[in-house]
Protein backbone atom coordinates (compact mmCIF):
# COMPACT_ATOMS: atom_id res chain seq x y z
CA UNK A 1 0.00 0.00 0.00
CA UNK A 2 1.68 3.47 -1.02
CA UNK A 3 1.67 6.26 1.61
CA UNK A 4 -0.67 9.32 0.64
CA UNK A 5 0.39 12.71 1.50
CA UNK A 6 -1.40 15.98 1.64
CA UNK A 7 0.34 19.48 1.18
CA UNK A 8 -0.61 22.85 1.23
CA UNK A 9 0.59 25.97 -0.48
CA UNK A 10 -0.70 29.02 0.64
CA UNK A 11 0.05 32.29 -0.65
CA UNK A 12 0.11 36.01 0.57
CA UNK A 13 -0.73 37.76 -3.11
CA UNK A 14 -1.86 41.68 -3.09
CA UNK A 15 -4.48 41.50 -0.01
CA UNK A 16 -5.34 38.15 -0.83
CA UNK A 17 -4.15 34.91 0.75
CA UNK A 18 -5.08 31.59 -1.75
CA UNK A 19 -4.30 28.22 -0.90
CA UNK A 20 -4.45 24.48 -2.91
CA UNK A 21 -4.41 20.84 -1.66
CA UNK A 22 -2.31 18.64 -3.26
CA UNK A 23 -2.61 15.20 -2.67
CA UNK A 24 -0.02 12.87 -3.41
CA UNK A 25 -0.85 8.71 -3.32
CA UNK A 26 2.46 7.87 -4.59
CA UNK A 27 1.51 7.85 -8.59
CA UNK A 28 0.42 11.27 -9.17
CA UNK A 29 -0.52 14.34 -8.19
CA UNK A 30 -4.52 15.23 -7.39
CA UNK A 31 -5.53 19.10 -6.62
CA UNK A 32 -8.34 18.09 -4.35
CA UNK A 33 -8.95 21.84 -3.02
CA UNK A 34 -8.34 25.78 -4.49
CA UNK A 35 -9.44 28.38 -1.38
CA UNK A 36 -9.67 31.94 -1.46
CA UNK A 37 -9.56 34.13 1.55
CA UNK A 38 -13.48 34.69 0.50
CA UNK A 39 -14.07 31.02 1.45
CA UNK A 40 -13.21 31.66 5.02
CA UNK A 41 -9.96 30.20 4.74
CA UNK A 42 -8.66 29.16 8.00
CA UNK A 43 -7.31 26.68 10.62
CA UNK A 44 -10.64 24.78 10.22
CA UNK A 45 -10.43 24.40 6.21
CA UNK A 46 -6.66 23.87 6.21
CA UNK A 47 -6.91 20.13 7.26
CA UNK A 48 -4.27 17.68 7.89
CA UNK A 49 -0.99 17.81 5.87
CA UNK A 50 2.63 20.11 5.50
CA UNK A 51 2.08 23.51 4.76
CA UNK A 52 4.57 25.93 2.50
CA UNK A 53 4.13 29.36 1.98
CA UNK A 54 5.78 32.28 -0.62
CA UNK A 55 8.26 34.76 0.05
CA UNK A 56 8.54 37.45 -2.86
CA UNK A 57 11.97 38.42 -4.19
CA UNK A 58 11.69 41.82 -2.45
CA UNK A 59 12.39 39.89 0.84
CA UNK A 60 15.44 37.81 -0.91
CA UNK A 61 18.33 38.01 -2.53
CA UNK A 62 18.67 35.61 -5.10
CA UNK A 63 22.20 35.06 -6.99
CA UNK A 64 23.05 32.87 -9.50
CA UNK A 65 26.38 30.86 -8.59
CA UNK A 66 28.38 28.42 -10.56
CA UNK A 67 30.68 25.96 -8.90
CA UNK A 68 33.13 23.65 -9.23
CA UNK A 69 31.82 19.88 -10.09
CA UNK A 70 32.14 18.19 -6.60
CA UNK A 71 29.84 16.48 -4.48
CA UNK A 72 26.15 17.65 -4.24
CA UNK A 73 26.68 18.63 -0.64
CA UNK A 74 29.99 20.00 -0.75
CA UNK A 75 28.76 22.08 -3.82
CA UNK A 76 25.96 24.23 -1.77
CA UNK A 77 28.08 24.72 0.47
CA UNK A 78 30.37 26.61 -1.75
CA UNK A 79 27.74 28.34 -3.37
CA UNK A 80 26.14 29.43 0.08
CA UNK A 81 29.28 30.50 1.62
CA UNK A 82 29.89 33.22 -1.65
CA UNK A 83 26.61 34.84 -1.25
CA UNK A 84 27.08 34.85 2.48
CA UNK A 85 30.17 37.04 0.98
CA UNK A 86 28.25 39.69 -0.38
CA UNK A 87 25.61 39.97 2.37
CA UNK A 88 26.14 43.16 4.68
CA UNK A 89 24.33 41.28 7.95
CA UNK A 90 25.18 38.30 9.65
CA UNK A 91 25.13 35.09 8.08
CA UNK A 92 22.83 34.23 10.81
CA UNK A 93 20.38 37.05 10.00
CA UNK A 94 19.01 34.76 7.10
CA UNK A 95 17.56 31.32 5.97
CA UNK A 96 19.48 30.29 2.78
CA UNK A 97 18.55 27.61 -0.27
CA UNK A 98 19.92 26.93 -3.32
CA UNK A 99 17.86 25.66 -6.22
CA UNK A 100 19.90 23.30 -8.51
CA UNK A 101 19.67 24.49 -12.29
CA UNK A 102 21.84 22.06 -14.64
CA UNK A 103 25.79 21.51 -15.51
CA UNK A 104 27.40 23.87 -17.56
CA UNK A 105 31.30 23.93 -18.63
CA UNK A 106 31.83 21.57 -15.77
CA UNK A 107 30.39 23.51 -13.38
CA UNK A 108 27.03 22.81 -11.06
CA UNK A 109 24.70 26.40 -11.26
CA UNK A 110 22.46 27.38 -8.50
CA UNK A 111 20.31 29.84 -8.07
CA UNK A 112 21.05 30.33 -4.38
CA UNK A 113 18.74 32.38 -2.48
CA UNK A 114 19.33 34.41 1.04
CA UNK A 115 15.96 35.54 3.20
CA UNK A 116 15.88 38.07 5.78
CA UNK A 117 15.11 35.48 8.65
CA UNK A 118 13.32 38.09 11.27
CA UNK A 119 11.01 38.88 8.18
CA UNK A 120 10.56 35.48 8.05
CA UNK A 121 10.45 34.67 11.18
CA UNK A 122 7.19 37.12 11.74
CA UNK A 123 5.65 35.32 8.08
CA UNK A 124 5.72 31.94 10.06
CA UNK A 125 4.15 33.37 12.98
CA UNK A 126 1.16 34.85 11.03
CA UNK A 127 0.83 32.05 9.42
CA UNK A 128 0.95 29.27 12.54
CA UNK A 129 -1.95 31.90 13.75
CA UNK A 130 -4.22 31.94 10.82
CA UNK A 131 -3.62 28.93 9.05
CA UNK A 132 -1.35 26.42 10.92
CA UNK A 133 2.54 25.90 12.08
CA UNK A 134 4.44 25.74 8.07
CA UNK A 135 6.77 23.46 7.16
CA UNK A 136 8.55 25.30 4.84
CA UNK A 137 9.11 28.27 2.07
CA UNK A 138 10.01 28.44 -1.14
CA UNK A 139 10.47 31.71 -3.07
CA UNK A 140 7.38 32.92 -5.21
CA UNK A 141 9.09 32.80 -8.87
CA UNK A 142 10.60 29.16 -7.85
CA UNK A 143 7.08 27.77 -6.83
CA UNK A 144 5.23 29.73 -10.07
CA UNK A 145 7.61 27.48 -11.80
CA UNK A 146 6.56 24.08 -10.25
CA UNK A 147 3.43 24.92 -10.33
CA UNK A 148 3.52 25.08 -14.51
CA UNK A 149 6.00 22.38 -14.94
CA UNK A 150 3.88 19.90 -12.50
CA UNK A 151 0.23 20.88 -13.76
CA UNK A 152 0.23 22.55 -17.33
CA UNK A 153 1.28 21.14 -20.47
CA UNK A 154 4.28 22.58 -21.32
CA UNK A 155 4.51 24.68 -24.20
CA UNK A 156 7.00 24.20 -27.18
CA UNK A 157 9.89 26.74 -27.02
CA UNK A 158 13.43 26.59 -25.86
CA UNK A 159 12.67 30.18 -23.66
CA UNK A 160 9.75 31.18 -22.49
CA UNK A 161 8.49 33.74 -19.73
CA UNK A 162 6.12 32.79 -16.44
CA UNK A 163 4.86 36.18 -15.12
CA UNK A 164 2.35 36.55 -12.50
CA UNK A 165 0.73 39.41 -12.28
CA UNK A 166 -0.89 41.29 -9.05
CA UNK A 167 -1.62 44.49 -8.16
CA UNK A 168 1.56 45.13 -6.48
CA UNK A 169 3.67 42.86 -8.17
CA UNK A 170 4.69 41.16 -11.29
CA UNK A 171 6.97 37.93 -10.72
CA UNK A 172 8.76 36.48 -13.49
CA UNK A 173 10.55 33.11 -13.97
CA UNK A 174 12.26 32.61 -16.78
CA UNK A 175 12.44 29.15 -18.47
CA UNK A 176 15.17 27.73 -20.62
CA UNK A 177 14.38 24.01 -22.15
CA UNK A 178 11.59 23.53 -19.57
CA UNK A 179 14.32 24.06 -16.41
CA UNK A 180 14.44 27.39 -14.39
CA UNK A 181 17.20 29.42 -15.53
CA UNK A 182 16.61 33.01 -13.90
CA UNK A 183 13.63 34.94 -11.92
CA UNK A 184 12.84 38.84 -11.90
CA UNK A 185 10.28 41.10 -10.18
CA UNK A 186 8.78 44.18 -11.22
CA UNK A 187 6.68 46.69 -8.79
CA UNK A 188 3.59 48.54 -9.74
CA UNK A 189 0.40 49.87 -8.05
CA UNK A 190 -2.74 49.20 -10.53
CA UNK A 191 -5.77 47.65 -9.86
CA UNK A 192 -9.12 45.68 -12.45
CA UNK A 193 -9.65 49.49 -13.30
CA UNK A 194 -6.52 49.99 -15.06
CA UNK A 195 -6.62 52.32 -18.12
CA UNK A 196 -5.77 52.15 -21.52
CA UNK A 197 -2.68 54.91 -21.07
CA UNK A 198 -1.37 53.01 -17.64
CA UNK A 199 -1.69 49.73 -18.92
CA UNK A 200 0.89 50.55 -21.64
CA UNK A 201 3.54 52.27 -19.50
CA UNK A 202 3.03 49.15 -17.54
CA UNK A 203 4.07 47.05 -20.51
CA UNK A 204 6.23 49.32 -21.87
CA UNK A 205 8.08 48.49 -17.98
CA UNK A 206 7.09 45.01 -18.21
CA UNK A 207 8.95 44.55 -21.93
CA UNK A 208 11.65 46.42 -20.70
CA UNK A 209 11.97 44.24 -17.58
CA UNK A 210 11.79 40.88 -19.18
CA UNK A 211 14.93 42.64 -22.25
CA UNK A 212 17.58 43.27 -19.66
CA UNK A 213 16.96 39.79 -18.38
CA UNK A 214 17.38 37.84 -21.52
CA UNK A 215 20.25 40.04 -22.61
CA UNK A 216 22.14 39.03 -19.11
CA UNK A 217 21.14 35.60 -20.64
CA UNK A 218 22.63 36.23 -23.70
CA UNK A 219 26.00 36.59 -21.92
CA UNK A 220 25.22 33.73 -20.33
CA UNK A 221 25.49 31.69 -23.36
CA UNK A 222 21.72 31.62 -24.19
CA UNK A 223 21.23 33.07 -27.66
CA UNK A 224 17.69 32.12 -28.61
CA UNK A 225 14.76 34.05 -29.03
CA UNK A 226 12.02 34.54 -26.55
CA UNK A 227 9.16 31.90 -27.57
CA UNK A 228 6.45 33.16 -25.46
CA UNK A 229 5.06 34.87 -22.53
CA UNK A 230 2.34 33.29 -20.20
CA UNK A 231 0.40 35.42 -17.91
CA UNK A 232 -0.54 34.15 -14.44
CA UNK A 233 -1.85 35.76 -11.47
CA UNK A 234 -5.22 37.35 -10.60
CA UNK A 235 -5.17 40.02 -13.52
CA UNK A 236 -4.00 37.79 -16.10
CA UNK A 237 -7.17 37.89 -17.51
CA UNK A 238 -7.77 41.74 -17.46
CA UNK A 239 -8.19 42.30 -21.37
CA UNK A 240 -6.71 45.80 -21.50
CA UNK A 241 -3.21 45.18 -19.61
CA UNK A 242 -3.08 41.67 -21.98
CA UNK A 243 -3.40 43.78 -25.41
CA UNK A 244 -1.17 46.74 -23.92
CA UNK A 245 1.67 43.59 -23.17
CA UNK A 246 0.70 41.88 -26.87
CA UNK A 247 2.06 45.17 -28.80
CA UNK A 248 5.28 44.83 -27.11
CA UNK A 249 5.95 41.71 -28.55
CA UNK A 250 5.93 39.59 -31.43
CA UNK A 251 5.44 36.28 -29.92
CA UNK A 252 2.53 34.38 -27.77
CA UNK A 253 0.64 36.32 -25.24
CA UNK A 254 -1.00 33.29 -23.12
CA UNK A 255 -2.34 31.65 -20.22
CA UNK A 256 -0.92 28.54 -19.26
CA UNK A 257 -3.18 25.67 -19.95
CA UNK A 258 -3.77 23.20 -17.16
CA UNK A 259 -4.25 19.27 -17.61
CA UNK A 260 -7.94 18.55 -16.22
CA UNK A 261 -6.55 15.35 -14.79
CA UNK A 262 -4.90 16.35 -12.19
CA UNK A 263 -7.24 18.19 -10.61
CA UNK A 264 -10.68 16.23 -9.14
CA UNK A 265 -13.08 17.16 -8.57
CA UNK A 266 -12.72 19.83 -12.05
CA UNK A 267 -16.26 21.63 -11.08
CA UNK A 268 -14.65 22.43 -7.41
CA UNK A 269 -10.90 23.34 -9.04
CA UNK A 270 -10.84 24.35 -12.40
CA UNK A 271 -14.57 25.42 -13.50
CA UNK A 272 -14.75 27.25 -10.00
CA UNK A 273 -11.61 29.23 -10.29
CA UNK A 274 -9.03 30.60 -13.09
CA UNK A 275 -6.57 28.11 -11.59
CA UNK A 276 -4.13 30.49 -13.59
CA UNK A 277 -4.32 32.63 -9.96
CA UNK A 278 -3.28 29.60 -8.29
CA UNK A 279 0.04 28.35 -9.92
CA UNK A 280 2.41 30.46 -6.91
CA UNK A 281 0.10 27.98 -4.21
CA UNK A 282 0.40 24.87 -6.41
CA UNK A 283 3.96 25.15 -6.79
CA UNK A 284 3.93 25.74 -3.13
CA UNK A 285 1.93 22.37 -1.98
CA UNK A 286 4.43 20.17 -4.92
CA UNK A 287 7.53 18.96 -2.40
Amino acid sequence: MKNVSETYGAARLGKRLLAARVVNDGTRLKVTSLLTSGDNLSSETIENGRLFFNVDERLAIVKKISVMQSSFIEAVRVAQFEISQTLLEPVESFYFDNIPLDNRNGHKRFLTIAYHRPVVDKMIIAFEKQLRKPSGFKLDAVAMTQGYLSFCRVEAGDLQVLANVEPDLITFSFLYRKKLEAVSRMEIEIDDAIGIEQAKNLAADFKMTISFKIAELFTEGITVPLSRVLLCGSLARNKIIQAAIAEQFSIDITLPQFHEGYFDPPEDTLDKYQPEQFIIPLGLAVE
